[in-house]
């Protein structure tokens, strides 16, 4: 979703405990780590570019996810 400011609000679902990383359009890298029912929610600097937004999913055995944009 991208908001008002420019900003860019990532959702979605992961395995629960896995930290989800979001890069951003501008290059930055944000991370969040999924909730016991494996949702995340973040939302990225203001004034983003436009471009793709990839996201991937590290789990805790350290497997990663393929990117998704």
């Amino acid at each position: 979703t991208v908001n008002a400011d420019g900003s860019l609000t990532v959702a979605g679902v992961a395995e629960a405990g896995s930290t989800v990383s979001v890069t951003n359009p501008d290059g930055t890298t944000e991370n969040v780590v999924a909730g016991e029912d494996g949702s995340y929610t973040i939302t990225t600097p203001a004034n983003q570019p436009s471009g793709d937004v990839v996201v991937v999913a590290t789990d805790a055995a350290g497997n990663v996810s393929a990117e998704t944009t």
